[in-house]
């Protein structure tokens, strides 16, 4: 039997582009919400005043853990499923909706680029623990010093290290690997002074693709020299 829907029924439906079924308009789920949702995330439908905010509210705290650099296996592949559902909704439902102001668009523009570049840098950020003993020494212009440590975990473009001098972000420094040799330059991007007078620094490294040589994916763990 053929089924024919009125023109007030179909005014009141939306095409769910990835079923391609038509589906009835649902209310925000977001408390005191009464608007008509039109996009959603991790399973709820939001009306685009609060898909804008989930979305800033989720990427600023994923962006707080990138900068961490302290993310398991697990906990990186989740947030890659958000960032990449938070991409494919910002493109195919919101910024597909009717009346956006320059405001809004705007935001979800930013959005789009914000959840992008975490893509990018959740994929330089996972990080392996791995102890490699390192030389760190401070540039050339300033007072000179140096400090033997071993890393706390690894990643392909960086490390996570303990150390006795303190760093400000952006600021840049020499690591040289004490078992190979090899020397890079590197560059602090987050910093945290622990319980023990001691700061933990995670370093980006600048000018090498593979200073680790594979350990960064395999986990190769190396016991700390006695002296450190």
């Amino acid at each position: 039997m053929e089924l024919k829907m009125t023109s007030k029924q179909i005014n009141l439906c939306q095409v769910d582009a990835a079923t391609n079924l038509q589906v009835p308009d649902r209310p925000c789920v977001h408390t005191d919400c009464t608007s008509l949702s039109e996009a959603a995330l991790e399973n709820k439908r939001l009306c685009r005043k609060h898909f804008i905010e989930t979305c800033y509210s989720r990427l600023d705290e994923i962006d707080e853990l990138v900068r961490q650099r302290r993310l398991c296996e697990s906990v990186s592949e989740s947030l890659r499923h958000f960032l990449t559902e938070c991409t494919r909704e910002v493109t195919s439902e919101a910024l597909c909706a009717p009346q956006l102001n320059n405001l809004e668009r705007s935001r979800l523009l930013h959005i789009l680029l914000f959840a992008a570049d975490l893509i990018g840098r959740l994929r330089r950020s996972e990080r392996v623990p791995s102890l490699v003993p390192v030389r760190l020494i401070n540039e050339p212009e300033k007072e000179t010093w140096i400090e033997d440590t071993v890393t706390q975990d690894l990643s392909k473009h960086g490390a996570m290290i303990r150390c006795t001098h303190p760093h400000a972000s952006g600021e840049t420094l020499a690591l040289v690997r004490l078992d190979t040799g090899d020397r890079a330059i590197v560059r602090v991007v987050w910093r945290k002074q622990d319980k023990f007078a001691q700061h933990k620094v995670a370093v980006e490294i600048l000018n090498y693709s593979d200073f680790w040589h594979g350990r960064a994916e395999m986990g190769t763990h190396h016991e700390a020299p006695n002296a450190v």
